[in-house]
């Protein structure tokens, strides 16, 4: 669904106001900007959007309140909040004192940057990291180095990917999800991962099987363990959390973003959702507006 994805010029132009000529755009894969020259333009709050970059917020003063999914986390500094490329994230309030640095890093900078052991360590680090008063120095100063040579008038790409590599290893380590992975939870990860980056055309069990090279049995046995539900099930709560966007994103009918999904009944698409969302689509579309 790359269409419903939000760049970062799209985020500006959409959902901040007033003149926001003091921000730099910089064609690297890694973008970084501090919150100071953010947090007082937003208008919140942001409905869910699906941006198309893995997203690392740090603050240093003040607080905000986002949601990723379906969870809601209220981040208070000094903090690290990250949400990983594929998923939903809403933003419901913001401190306009805000102080930090929010960084946009690319999945295909990710991946060249990351061994598939460390991504896979990446996507369990819990969204939400407190952090002591010690480690946010280190991570500041880390992030300040990261942000002064992006901005370099000649930045030089090895030091400052080295730079952002050591900035996420530090926050894999604070968040002991260093740890060796069992293979179960390898590839109930892998699965996720997969289903983010293709639910809208690829529904059935078996293609993520085939993918990852298990049986349905192992995989359903590997994601249930890991998420307490089948593999079936979160699939559908992926697509659900996507069709979000589309009811907020476009004026289709609710039947027509049905079949958009391949749902071939736009009563059970209906019933879906109610089940995950908590209220119908047309209730929710109306409410988010």
């Amino acid at each position: 669904m790359e269409k419903n994805q939000i760049s970062a010029d799209e985020f500006v132009s959409k959902f901040m106001n007033g003149s926001v000529d003091h921000l730099t755009y910089i064609q690297t894969p890694i973008k970084i900007f501090s919150l100071k020259d953010i947090a007082p333009y937003l208008k919140i709050p942001i409905p869910p959007i699906f941006f198309g970059y893995n997203l690392l917020i740090y603050i240093t003063e003040g607080y905000f309140t986002q949601q990723i999914e379906s969870t809601t986390f209220m981040v208070q500094a000094p903090a690290v909040l990250i949400c990983n490329y594929g998923h939903i994230s809403a933003i419901h309030s913001v401190d306009k004192s805000a102080q930090g640095y929010c960084v946009l890093i690319k999945e295909q900078a990710m991946t060249s940057l990351f061994r598939e052991q460390e991504i896979l360590n990446i996507f369990t680090i819990s969204p939400l990291l407190n952090l002591t008063a010690s480690d946010s120095a280190e991570l500041d100063t880390l992030l300040g180095l990261l942000y002064t040579e992006i901005y370099n008038e000649s930045p030089y790409k090895e030091l400052y990917e080295s730079i952002f590599k050591t900035v996420i290893l530090k926050i894999i380590k604070l968040s002991e999800a260093n740890k060796s992975l069992e293979r179960r939870q390898e590839i109930a990860i892998a699965f996720k991962q997969l289903v983010h980056l293709h639910f809208n055309k690829y529904k059935t069990v078996d293609f993520y099987a085939d993918r990852l090279a298990v049986s349905i049995n192992y995989l359903n046995r590997c994601v249930s363990s890991v998420f307490k539900k089948s593999s079936k099930e979160l699939i559908l709560e992926v697509t659900i959390i996507h069709s979000q966007l589309l009811l907020l994103e476009t004026n289709k009918s609710v039947a027509t973003i049905a079949y958009e999904l391949d749902f071939a009944d736009p009563s059970y698409f209906t019933r879906l959702f109610k089940k995950i969302v908590g209220m119908s689509p047309s209730d929710y579309r109306e409410s988010v507006r």
